[in-house]
């Protein structure tokens, strides 16, 4: 192989000359393969400067280094004599990625309770669920700029029938860019409780497009179904490649895989499972009057808002109930979450307290893979990095996991250190290296796989000084993070929307 050494930038005759093999896994920032011999002294402007007089860009394009899988903060000699015991002999090799901007706030959007769940998933809207028991719309254009600013944008609300809280949310239709959309189809909305249901709401297909111009832009909205199968808080749901099923995953070790209406298939207008009785749920809305009805007579005598056809209430009121079609049953103990796998739509993923990540297959209900990690290092959340069968799962125990879903080994591949228990990661879209972390420290951490030891980016998310949110609380951990790689947004217990603008690769 050549040795080159090189010319440029300046550098004191002084300086100790390293072997250094400079790569990169982007192939429009390639150079020519070779051993340059590049001063000690350098750090990470020299070595920029040196990739792009080689690749002679339109613009500078500034890099970051990774030798080790570390990011070298210092200079060339530094890492050598603390890493490598002071080896100068020895190649070094140097992989280069093009740098990231750091994370800029933007603003706040302030609520009233704690935020359990956000979603960026729809251009231009922020998708949250509320201790406050509802889900809630909000457009991406009127981020406060201080925690003091009572200005409110316009926004959809979705209560759900039960005042004990939504545990997370997601969009269940096609965004505008999907080969699915519909642009005159409902949109649908769901929101997981702690009542143990599922609640899929209906928005008319208008609405998102100015929500200033309706005078209460909730109205039209409604429940139209309430998905029963869970006996314990609902802990995630995710819509199917096509958006023709929902995921859900319970605190009660089980998956259910569930129908969504569509233009091909739409809603059945009855109840497949008769009502519940909510005596023991002391936040479920009571009424006087009941009476409890088989599942024969809840199909043949009830309205999807809960009144019979004899004019009484309903045990619960909500959209139709219904079954799931099929139930994965294997975890022991609690789902932290669940995520259809994003290369193959008939395969899902689980990730649990018992320390396992498992593969389905959702034609058949089988468990056909099982990850079994350490027991005692229970998982809170999954995901799946972009283009890869790679996935990232959070824990209690202050790291992230990936694992390789292509071998059947019950390997982590890598870990990333965290600040604290890590109860939500979400993956670059498009990207298959990094990724961001939300923890119950209050960090949001921006990651590249390629330099696991540490985060590349780390802000702590201040909260607001004049915190009066309902659920009380320190007002630290966050609950929830998502990233489209432009924008980020976070939510928890101080009860506001945080959005950052964050560039990813």
């Amino acid at each position: 192989m050549d040795t080159s050494t090189a010319a440029t930038p300046a550098s004191s005759s002084t300086d100790i000359q390293l072997p250094i093999n400079l790569f990169t896994r982007n192939p429009s920032h390639t150079i020519p393969s070779s051993t340059y011999l590049l001063p000690s002294s350098w750090r990470r402007f020299q070595l920029s400067s040196l990739i792009n007089k080689v690749l002679n860009p339109n613009a500078p394009i500034p890099f970051d280094f990774i030798v080790d899988g570390e990011l070298l903060r210092g200079s060339l000699e530094a890492y050598v004599k603390n890493r490598r015991g002071g080896d100068m002999e020895s190649t070094l090799h140097v992989e280069y990625v093009e740098s990231l901007l750091p994370p800029k706030e933007q603003g706040t959007y302030p609520q009233d309770d704690w935020v359990s769940g956000v979603s960026i998933k729809r251009p231009g809207f922020i998708l949250l669920s509320s201790y406050l028991s509802h889900a809630k719309i909000i457009p991406l254009t009127h981020p406060t700029s201080t925690a003091s600013d009572d200005a409110q944008p316009p926004s959809i609300t979705l209560p759900l029938p039960t005042r004990l809280g939504s545990t997370c949310t997601s969009w269940l239709s096609p965004h505008p860019s999907h080969e699915a959309y519909d642009p005159s189809a409902p949109i649908l909305v769901g929101a997981g409780g702690v009542d143990r249901q599922t609640h899929i709401f209906s928005i008319p297909s208008d609405r998102l497009v100015d929500l200033a111009s309706h005078a209460d832009p909730s109205a039209g909205c409604k429940e139209i179904m309430t998905l029963h199968l869970h006996t314990g808080p609902v802990s995630s749901l995710s819509p199917s490649l096509d958006y023709s099923k929902v995921l859900t995953s319970s605190w009660d070790g089980l998956l259910g895989v569930f129908k969504l209406p569509t233009r091909e298939e739409p809603l059945e207008e009855r109840h497949e499972v008769g009502p519940e009785p909510g005596s023991y749920l002391t936040g479920v809305d009571r009424r006087s009057k009941k009476r409890r009805l088989n599942v024969k007579d809840a199909t043949a005598t009830e309205t999807p808002n809960g009144e019979q056809a004899n004019g009484l209430p309903a045990a619960n009121s909500g959209g139709y109930r219904k079954s799931p079609e099929m139930v994965l049953r294997g975890h022991n103990g609690r789902i932290g979450g669940s995520i259809w796998d994003k290369e193959q739509a008939g395969t899902v993923w689980s990730a649990g307290w018992d320390g396992s990540v498992r593969g389905w297959d959702v034609e058949s209900g089988g468990c056909e893979v099982v990850k079994q990690g350490p027991q005692e290092r229970a998982a809170l959340c999954i995901d799946q990095m972009a283009g890869t069968r790679s996935l990232v799962t959070g824990h209690m125990d202050r790291v992230v996991c990936l694992w390789d879903a292509r071998e059947s080994a019950s390997v982590i591949s890598l870990t990333l250190p965290t600040s604290a228990a890590t109860p939500s990661v979400t993956a670059h879209p498009t990207s298959s290296f990094t990724l961001a972390t939300a923890s119950y420290s209050g960090h949001l951490q921006i990651w590249d796989v390629r330099s696991p030891k540490q985060a590349l980016f780390s802000v702590k998310k201040q909260p607001r000084k004049d915190n009066k949110i309902v659920g009380g609380g320190t007002g630290e951990r966050l609950l929830s993070v998502d990233w489209d790689g432009e924008v980020m947004i976070a939510g928890g217990e101080d009860g506001e929307v945080g959005v950052w603008s964050a560039r990813g690769e």
